[in-house]
């Protein structure tokens, strides 16, 4: 894997929009500082997300789970929303196309479908769909507590008690949460359901490369100790205190100084391949909660954070793509371009006489899709917008691993210079506490009553 960080220095896009060499330079010695201070800080037990890859706790019983599941299931169903779902979907939808290659046909291979919202339409079309004798719902939530996995919970449980019976039905459920509190550890221990632990100190959007998210893709075949494998290699290069040497490092550091000093707010995130958007969702969640924080400086109150953005290429070429060349120059593009795709797929040689349609013949559509993508980025360096290259070779377990391994640490990095928390979200909670008041949670009855004098003080005449 290669980070091409060539699309946002002002020698290559003009200094109007660019960083400057003595701007990183400037800043080198607090990334290493702050490279230095997330070592020590992991060497003291914090940050357990980071030793995920090397200590592997639990990964011989999800690996057995898996396979003890496996026969058995037609369909895994993951109950969670946030960062409780979107690590699975993102390894499951990268690698699906490796685990077809390599598992022999006669193999069976649950399908993987993640809820992770509560649309009751969707909801309710998803369950009369599922043969339920032969599904499990895993039931994700790390603080037991979470109102909309709790109420998928309620939903699923019912109709499997009255399809399946009182007996039957406990082993359709497999419940993830905190190894010692919470709602759903208490149903665990009163109902008997089968649990997995969410690791401790790990928060949801940190979790892709726990047990947590490896259970579901380990049943579907994936190797997920490759996973891990690659996530170590790239801790490895993650530690070094020389900027220059440390990927992560130095993707924190472009990416700070392009909003601090050059007014780039916005990233967005552009896979060229259909298999990586969902990865693509996955860094939005990690990068907003993370960054996105009120702090108190010089005596006021200071809104922090990078507002993420997904494209798809190249369809959002077609899309977004206008905004990126001619709007505000607010923007950084960062490509996440796949070398080798896994299958080729020829476009015929047809339509001789007509210019305009022949020149297709002959490419293979991956190779128009990389064409495609240097193509925007060129138009891009044209304007003075900068971008970062991504290159993947092939998405492999092992790769996979490095990048999401990458991305995290990225993110530990570029809140530290930023001066944030990236494990706290104190807004988020702010809202999950009126949703317990709006839907008459005890204990709430504050925040019930702030909502109902809220909508009781809109202007009907403002209501159009």
């Amino acid at each position: 894997m290669r980070i091409d960080l060539n699309g946002v220095f002002a020698s290559a896009i003009g200094a109007a929009n660019g960083i400057h060499d003595d701007e990183l330079t400037a800043l080198r010695p607090r990334l290493v500082d702050a490279v230095g201070a997330l070592q020590s800080e992991r060497a003291q037990g914090l940050h357990p997300f980071l030793d995920l890859p090397i200590e592997r706790d639990g990964l011989n019983d999800v690996l057995a789970l898996a396979d003890q599941l496996r026969d058995d299931v037609d369909h895994f169903v993951l109950l969670g929303t946030g960062g409780s779902a979107r690590g699975a979907r993102a390894l499951a939808t990268a690698l699906e196309l490796e685990v077809a290659a390599e598992v022999a046909p006669q193999r069976r291979r649950p399908q993987l479908i993640v809820a992770d919202n509560i649309d009751p339409v969707s909801f309710a079309r998803l369950l009369d769909e599922l043969d339920l004798s032969r599904t499990v719902f895993n039931v994700v939530s790390k603080s037991g507590e979470t109102t909309e996995t709790l109420a998928q919970f309620l939903v699923v449980r019912e109709r499997l008690l009255r399809e399946l019976g009182a007996v039957d039905y406990v082993k359709h459920i497999i419940v993830t949460t905190d190894a010692d509190g919470g709602a759903l550890r208490q149903i665990v221990n009163d109902e008997g359901f089968p649990s997995t632990p969410f690791p401790g100190g790990v928060g949801g959007r940190f979790s892709a490369l726990s047990s947590v998210h490896l259970l579901p893709v380990a049943l579907l075949g994936i190797d997920v100790e490759a996973i891990l494998d690659g996530a170590a290699e790239m801790d490895k290069r993650c530690r070094a205190l020389e900027p220059e040497s440390n990927p992560a490092a130095m993707l924190a550091a472009v990416r700070y100084l392009l909003d601090v000093l050059h007014g780039v707010p916005t990233a967005v995130v552009m896979p060229y391949s259909d298999r990586l958007v969902p990865l693509a969702d996955w860094w939005c969640q990690l990068w907003a909660e993370s960054l996105g924080k009120r702090v108190e400086r010089n005596g006021g109150r200071l809104s922090i954070g990078q507002t993420p953005v997904r494209a798809v290429g190249a369809a959002d070429q077609h899309a977004q793509m206008q905004l990126y060349l001619d709007g505000p120059a607010d923007k950084v593009v960062t490509f996440l371009r796949v070398e080798k795709h896994g299958v080729e797929v020829e476009i015929p040689r047809s339509y001789t006489d007509l210019d305009d349609v022949s020149y297709l013949g002959g490419h293979d559509l991956g190779a128009l899709l990389d064409l495609e993508q240097r193509a925007m980025q060129l138009a891009l360096h044209k304007r003075g917008r900068p971008t970062i290259t991504i290159e993947i070779p092939r998405l492999t377990p092992h790769v996979v691993g490095q990048l999401v391994y990458l991305l995290e640490v990225e993110t530990a990095l570029t809140a530290a210079l930023f001066g944030v928390d990236p494990y706290n979200q104190p807004a988020v909670e702010e809202g999950k506490r009126l949703i317990y008041g709006a839907a008459g949670r005890p204990g709430f009855e504050a925040e019930r009553t702030e909502l109902e004098q809220w909508l009781a003080a809109r202007r009907p005449e403002r209501i159009v």
